[in-house]
């Protein structure tokens, strides 16, 4: 039978802007107890964004590898925003500089990608393209200026290239694994 656990105790072990690492303790009724330190996150999302049947990318510095990645826009919720919808009109404007219309959520959560180490519930979005202003980025991001627009039919052989044998997406550079999700849900759920 499965134990119901509750969480009796919840330590900061840091801060930053993006996210807080806890030392939580859960125990069940039984007095079964463990410890396991975990990052609390807001929300966030990742946002396809198609003009005449392609698909934009982003290359971005990740500084976990030193490397950069080939991504699609994404990024928290702020504070104060008033939707995850908000959010990915806004991490589209400063990561690219395009102006985001018809903004749709396409996965709709609980949505972790990986709940062993994070509480991030991370959605999906698609959106077309409006119009275009300068990039804004925060102090922390590397993001190159251009935007690389790829035919939909590309991306996904490129996609299963990439998964089937371990080779660059494109240019050399790989997809990072949230943009990977992303893809694969826009995949499965577009009209």
């Amino acid at each position: 039978m499965e134990k119901h656990y509750e969480i009796v105790c919840e330590e900061r072990v840091f801060k930053t802007p993006r996210m807080e690492g806890v030392r939580r303790t859960l125990r069940a009724e039984d007095g079964d107890e463990f410890t396991h330190t975990i990052i609390k996150s807001q929300p966030s999302v990742a946002i396809i964004v198609r003009k005449e049947g392609k698909i934009a990318f982003i290359k971005q510095l990740r500084s976990t590898t030193g490397k950069y990645y080939l991504e699609i826009p994404a990024g928290l919720l702020n504070e104060g925003e008033g939707s995850i919808l908000d959010a990915a009109k806004r991490e589209v404007r400063e990561e690219t500089g395009l102006i985001a219309k018809d903004v749709k959520l396409l996965v709709h959560g609980p949505s972790l990608l990986d709940p062993s180490k994070s509480d991030e519930d991370f959605g999906v979005a698609i959106a077309s393209v409006c119009g275009e202003k300068k990039q804004v980025l925060d102090e922390n991001e590397r993001i190159d200026s251009r935007i690389i627009w790829l035919p939909e039919n590309e991306v996904f052989s490129r996609l299963k290239e990439q998964m089937s044998t371990g080779r660059p997406f494109f240019d050399e550079l790989f997809l990072s694994g949230h943009t990977m999700y992303a893809l694969l849900a826009y995949n499965f759920l577009r009209n």
